[in-house]
Order: C-alpha cells, then structure tokens, then sequence
C-alpha cells in the first residue's frame, strides 16, 4: 500500500538531480534518468485505479504485489542516491570555486533498463490481482435487518438523538439524515436509539432497518425492505424462483404509497446501491413520507448530516462505569483510577465499552488498576488490538494519494501531542513522497489532504478551538495505535520503544523518548540494520538536554532530521556529509560553520537555542555561504541574522519565510536579495545596557520592509519589553498593503496608531496584538479602518474601552480579547451582524456583562473563559 508513495519520492529524487542547480550531469545522463521518472509516472497512473473498485472487493493478494512494487522502487531509488553520494562528497572536501557537482550516471544505464523492465512485469501482475479480487462474502438477509435490540441506555449524545428526531419527524424537502463519524464512535448505537424512540414509532407506521456494508446488491435491499414492511409477502416469495426487481419494486410500491415509513441504512460505505433504492421511488412514483437515515464512516451522501463527536470526560466515566459494574457504577475505592481509564480513552465509544470487557476479566482492585494505568499496558494494547480489525478498512480503503499522509500523520507524534498544521506541511513537502495531483500548489494539495481526512473520512481529529493561535490536528490513540504497527510492517516508519526494537530496513525511525538514541546498543543497531538507506530521524520525545551521537549511526542518505528537541553543545560535523537533506531542526547555540553549504538541497532550516543569552556588544550572524543554499524556502534562526553577501548576485529567490532574526537582517542590502519573501518574523531583545541606544527604539531601522512586494505575513516582537516611554510616532511607511496578517508584541504605541496602521493596510485579514503592542485605557477605531480585517486578538493589555465606529470592521468575524483585566466595555451602538465568535480568558467581569448584553442583540456565539 506504500508503492505509490514510493514512485512520488522516486520522481521527486529524480526532478531534483534533472532540476539542480548545483548537480552538472556528465554526457547522457539525462536521458538514462528520463525513462525511470516516465515509468513511475505509469505506474501511479495504474495504481490510482484502485480507488476506482469497490469496496466489496477483497485486496490482500493486490496489497501484497503492491508491497513487492514499493521494495522494488525504494531499492532502486537507493541505489541512484548512493550512486551519486561517492561523487558528490570528494568535490566538496577539495577547495575549489565552481559551485557545480559533476555527476556521471552512464554506468546505471543496464540497471535503469532492468528496472524499468522489471517494473512492467510487476505493473502486469498486479493489475491482474486487480481485475480479480474476490468479492467480499454477502450477509443474509436475516442478519442484514436484525436490528438486535437496545441493551442499555444511551450515555451521552442526547442532544444528537433530539436533533436527528426531530428533522424526521419535520415535513422536510430533503428526506435523507445521515449520522456520519469515525469507526467506533457509536452511530449505530446512536441510531438504534432514534430509531426505537416513541415518537418514532408512533409517527413512523412503517420502519425498515437494514445493515448495507461494505457489499449489499439493489435485489437484497429491496429483499430487505420487504421482509420488514410485509413480512407474509416475503415469505410468500421467497418460496418461489425468480422473482425480479420489477416485481419486487411493484410490492413494496403498493406497500410503502402514502404510508409514513423510516428506512435506516446502516453501515453504508458506497452510496451506489441506495442511491439506486431512492431512484427507483421516484421513478416509480411512490409517494408518502419515506425518510431515511443513514450512518457512514464517511462523508459524501446528499441531504443534512449530523457528525457525531466523540464523549466528553463525565460521560466517558459513566460509560465505562456502567460497562464495568452495572448501574452503580464505581466503586469508592475505584473512583479517581476509574475516571483516568476513562480519560485514557479519548472519549471513543468502541475503546471504552473494550477496555471495559477487559478490565471485568480482571482483578477490580486499586493496584490491578494503577498498573492498567502504565504506558504499554497490556489491557491497553490488547484493546487497541481488537479495534484494529474494526478500524483497519477504514485505511484499506483510502484513495492512494492519502495513505501515506495519514499513516505518517499517525506515526510521527506522541499521541498527547498536538499536531501542528504549519510544522506537518513542512515536514511532508521535504520527506517527498507526497505529490500534488495537477495544477495545484503543494500548499493547497495538502490543505485538501487534512480537510478530506478531517471531514471526510473522519480518521483525523481537528482541536482548533476560538482560542487557538494556529490550527491544531489530534489523532486518536486507537488510530496511532494502528499506524505505527502498519508503519512498522510496512518499513514506512518506526517508533522505537526499546532498545530490543526490530528496525531491520527501516525507512524513517522515529522516538517518543529521545534519550533512545543515546543508548550504545541502539544506535550501533540502527548502524548495522537501517542507516544507509535510511531517510528520516525524529526527535519527538521531551526536551533532551544532552546531545545525541549522530556521527555514530553511519546515516548517508537522510532527508528529514528534525531534532530541535535535542542539545548540542556544537553543530554535529556529521551532518555536513548528508548532502540530500531537505529539512534540518537543530537545537544550538554555537556558531555555524561555513561549511553548512554542504547542504545544497536543504529546503527548511530550523535552529532554536538551549538558552537566550547575548553578549554586550555582540551580534550572531549565519555563515555568510548562507547565500549559497539556493534551495532554501524556509529559514528560522533564532537569535541569529544574515550577514551581508559578498557578491551582487547572491540571492535566495526560493525563500517564502524568515523568521527569528533581528531588525539587522531587515536591512535593504539583505532583503533585496529575498524578492519573494511572503512571512517575515521579527524578534527583538531589548538590550538593558543600552536604554538609550536609538536603535532600542521599536520598529527602528525596518523602512525596506515596505519593499517587499510579495510580503503577505509580518510578526514584530519584542521579547520581555520593558515599557518607559510614550513614543510618540510610527514609521507607517515600512507596512506593505499587500500584508493580510500582522502580529505585534511589546510595541506599546498609544492606540490612535493603530488606526493609521488600519488605513495603511487595505489589505488586511488578521491583527494579533500581544503584551502591551499599544496601550491605553480606550481605542476608539474610525469609519474606514480595517475594511477587511476577519480576526482580531488582543493580549495583555491596559485597554478598558473598545469602540468601534460605524463604517469600521465591515467583515469581522471573530474577536478574541485574553488577559485584558481593565476592559469594562465592548462598545458599539450599530449593527455588527457579521461577527460570529467573540472569546475572552481571564477578562473583567464587567466586559463578560457587556459581552452578554451585545450577544442578545446581534446573535454571536460567545465563549469565557477564566480562572478566577
């Protein structure tokens, strides 16, 4: 299943050898490359196919001629990488001015030629596997509509079963209701309920539950149908050969005309087969009031959806309570271990009723219980294990270009860890084996990924709230559970737990303890068993605050090396010998060594420092052979600057984002050279030696910014400012009005700036304004500011009066005001309709009150929150 991820990084290994600025191809090595890259290109035109069969269809024997193509590929791509390595490397150790790598790749001809030929062997095999994948085995008809009862009491979700009752008992045009959610959520239970609900019942003369699946024909579902709405005319049939659809639809015709009638499909995967069902009504002109209610993993029928969310804490103990010791529920003794099992399960319906048949299997006892609470536990494990065989068609079935987003997605993090869309985006586009499908930016393309896994195919969780700075993405343990034992099978990724891990071929190795990689016997294991074709090390566990021996694994072909989560006291020499690194986190205080141009593919550079300490007097620049890293479109180096380059051409065109640098990097014989800057941010250390220092002056030094013509983000902040003067002007020249987000820390400009920043910035979608950027007890915005502003965040202020005027904020969506004790008012007279959301944390009570009062009056969702 990872073979078309494998023939996206065989082409994108290939395009940056064809594309390279810096690789010089000898002779006719181009055209040896050539027919590999159109070859990978057939094959994922043949396996996008698959998503085009039916999901009744069984894929083992295509999962396994698929796996024998991803070997085949990755062995491949491993042998051209290593191929170039020994060449690459002798011609950056000499001293020589040429910035070209001679490469000659004519002794690959013969096996560029027997790949290509062996691949077309295997393009042979598996579309035969595919043409014939056996059928999954039918139910029968007396299982399809055995409903099964309710056995318990609905915990939780009330509020869905009210609202999808409601809708099918209203008068409605469209006459479908779907219950859609991951594996396990609970919608068939949830539906169980609405269907057996009295007003149901009473309203519904006639009701029909049918189990669809992943394979149910047109002729079972009328059969089904049947059986239920005139069980003695079925009988009657099904003693007789022959009976065809026609006939069939004439029945249920003359049964179902006029009649109010509830159809529930139950576990629809392909919408084929009930769409023919509501087709054939229509058709047939059979009228009354027929509703259907539909539950599915996925999204993607037509009519009102409900998306049933997962149980909050309170219900998830009761839930397991229940499942556990009956109505009573826990005992005392019980109570707090009970309520963290239950938290443990992330509020998933299926892990809670499985942990609970485990755990009634077992010792009920306090220290049986503080064990089951332990990482790794067995009861834990067994019960992802069981769900696994649930969940698992979930991923079989996933179109090509997802699968391996998702199972990376899965792998990569702790499961108590966020997942940050900004820093996943980044890791994909230099790992390589995501490719955007047509005309579109890898920017969108991944953007489609996440919101078709999020709301799709619900297999991942979004936990942006109102509050959020950045949009955050969660997976549920269940699922990581099943990536990371996938990821392993497949070679994809590995998450080591211990030192005794298998990691033998391994592509990416990842940890959730870093100190793992200190261990002698793993990293000598991972030496002998994975390092030369090895493509990612991560770093994911807590902060290590000790160097990790690198030069020690024997890594040659790394790609991705995100350890930013590490010390080093030095920059690890060893890096520079990896020469296809795309994206490098370090951890570092120490100064870059000129060589760091070694690594001339590196897209994405992120350096952060152990500690925050300047020297009077002294200013840290990167290597001034920065300016040679052509490939670079990412580049956050905290606490450092870029030097001045030497020569006039030097420039970074690919560079979309600078970020941790002072107001020296900001200079115009720096920024010249980055014309397609898009997000600049700016971070300030107020030097206390130095108060009067006109460079201590805020936003001091920065007029080139207005320059930037394709500059859309600008963050300016001032760490731990010291706030002692009124200033009295702003250099409104150096905002850009192409800019459609700014973020602003520690400024403190009295608030009438601000509405000259608004007229400047016609432009401008989002206004982050943090710790004291203004100050003041009010700030009064004028008619004509803001026009396009959406979000507006204030932290950290003095502010007691917000008030807009009328012409001002037209498009505000949502206002977000933190730790703002003084405020009193939100103050405004006329109509402000198209706000949505207004949030406030640990604000005055009396602009809680005010908030209230507006919300009665213009109808936004209002969120509070405080901890006192």
């Amino acid at each position: 299943m990872a073979a078309y991820g494998a023939a996206a990084s065989l082409k994108n290994t290939i395009l940056r050898i064809l594309q390279s600025s810096r690789i010089s191809l000898v002779s006719h090595s181009p055209q040896i490359l050539q027919p590999a890259y159109d070859q990978m290109c057939r094959l994922q035109k043949l396996l996008r196919l698959l998503d085009k069969t039916s999901c009744s269809k069984i894929r083992t024997k295509v999962n396994a001629a698929d796996e024998l193509i991803k070997e085949a590929v990755w062995e491949f791509e491993d042998l051209l990488e290593s191929h170039i390595l020994p060449q690459i490397l002798p011609q950056l150790e000499s001293e020589r001015d040429n910035l070209s790598f001679f490469v000659d790749l004519q002794s690959l001809q013969h096996r560029v030629d027997c790949f290509i030929e062996m691949m077309e062997m295997m393009e042979v095999e598996y579309f035969i596997e595919m043409l014939n994948m056996p059928e999954e085995e039918g139910e029968p008809i007396s299982s399809r509509i055995d409903f099964g009862g309710i056995n318990s009491k609905m915990v939780g979700l009330s509020d869905h079963i009210e609202t999808a009752r409601d809708y099918l008992l209203e008068g409605n045009n469209d006459n479908n209701y779907s219950i859609v959610g991951m594996a396990g959520v609970g919608k068939t239970t949830l539906a169980k309920h609405i269907f057996e609900d009295s007003s149901i019942r009473s309203h519904f003369k006639l009701r029909a539950w049918v189990k669809v699946g992943r394979k149910c024909e047109f002729n079972e579902l009328l059969r089904c149908i049947l059986a239920q709405v005139d069980p003695h005319a079925y009988l009657m049939l099904a003693q007789r050969d022959g009976v065809d659809e026609v006939e069939l639809v004439g029945i249920l015709k003359e049964r179902l005309s006029g009649k109010n009638c509830l159809i529930v499909w139950d576990d629809v995967w392909e919408e084929q087969a009930i769409n023919s069902f509501t087709s054939c009504l229509q058709e047939n002109n059979i009228v009354g009031s027929i509703r259907f209610l539909v539950t599915s993993r996925q999204l993607g029928f037509t009519g009102v959806y409900q998306r049933v969310r997962l149980l909050n804490l309170k219900e998830s103990k009761k839930l397991l309570g229940e499942k556990v010791f009956g109505e009573e529920g826990f005992p005392l003794q019980l109570e707090e271990l009970g309520e963290k099992i239950a938290k443990k399960c992330e509020g998933l319906p299926l892990m809670i009723v499985t942990v609970a048949e485990l755990l009634s299997k077992a010792d009920k006892t306090p220290e049986y219980w503080t064990e089951v609470l332990k990482q790794h536990s067995s009861v834990f494990v067994e019960a992802y294990n069981q769900i696994s065989e649930v969940l698992f068609p979930s991923y079989d079935y996933l179109p090509q270009q997802f699968k391996m987003f998702f199972l990376y997605m899965g792998t990569f993090c702790r499961s108590t860890d966020m997942i940050f869309r900004g820093v996943l985006e980044n890791l994909l586009s230099a790992e390589g084996f995501l490719e955007r499908i047509g005309e579109e930016s890898f920017e969108d393309f991944f953007a489609e990924c996440l919101r078709r896994l999020c709301f799709w195919y619900h297999l991942v969780l979004n936990t942006t709230n109102i509050f959020s700075m950045y949009t955050e993405y969660r997976m549920h343990s269940c699922w990581q559970h099943l990536c990371k034992v996938e990821g392993s099978r497949i070679k994809f990724m590995h998450v080591l737990q211990s030192c005794d891990d298998a990691i033998k071929d391994q592509r990416r190795l990842c940890a959730h303890w870093n100190t793992l990689f200190c261990l002698k016997q793993v990293y000598n294991s991972i030496k002998s068993d994975c390092a030369s074709t090895t493509r990612s090390l991560l770093f994911y566990g807590p902060y290590h605050p000790y160097p990790v021996p690198i030069h020690a694994m024997g890594f040659k072909l790394l790609s991705v090396l995100d350890a930013d989560l590490v010390r080093f006291y030095h920059f690890p020499i060893a890096i520079l010998k990896l020469v296809y690194l795309r994206y490098l986190a370090l951890c570092c205080n120490g100064e870059f060594p000129p060589a760091i141009s070694n690594l001339f593919q590196l897209k994405f550079l992120i350096i952060v420092r152990h500690m925050s300490i300047k020297k009077c007097g002294v200013q840290s620049y990167m290597p001034v052979q920065i300016w040679d890293m052509q490939e670079l479109e990412h580049l956050m180096i905290l606490g450092r600057d870029l030097p001045t380059p030497n020569t006039n051409d030097a420039t970074l065109n690919k560079l979309l984002l600078l970020g941790g640098v002072s107001a020296n990097s900001c200079r115009r014989e720096v920024l010249e050279r980055i014309p397609n800057l898009q997000r600049l941010f700016i971070y300030v250390e107020l030097k206390p030696y130095d108060d009067d220092d006109e460079t201590n002056h805020p936003l001091s030094g920065l007029s080139y910014i207005s320059q930037l013509q394709n500059l859309m983000l600008l963050g300016y902040m001032i760490r731990n400012p010291e706030i002692k003067h009124v200033l009295n002007t702003i250099p409104l020249s150096m905002f850009p009005s192409t800019l459609t987000a700014l973020y602003l820390t520690g400024l403190g400009y009295p608030w009438k700036y601000m509405n000259d920043i608004g007229l400047q910035l016609p432009n401008l979608m989002k206004l982050v304004l943090r710790c004291y950027a203004f100050r003041g007890p009010e700030w009064e915005i004028e008619s004509g500011s803001f026009l396009k502003l959406r979000e507006l965040r204030i932290e950290d202020t003095d502010l007691v009066q917000w008030r807009p005027q009328r012409g001002s904020f037209p498009e505000l969506n949502v206002v977000i005001m933190k730790h703002c004790y003084k405020l009193q008012q939100l103050n405004w007279s006329f109509d402000h309709s198209q706000i949505k959301e207004i949030g406030l944390v640990d604000c005055n009570p009396l602009a809680v009150a005010c908030a209230n009062q507006l919300k009665d009056k213009f109808s936004f969702e209002l969120v509070v929150e405080s901890s006192f």
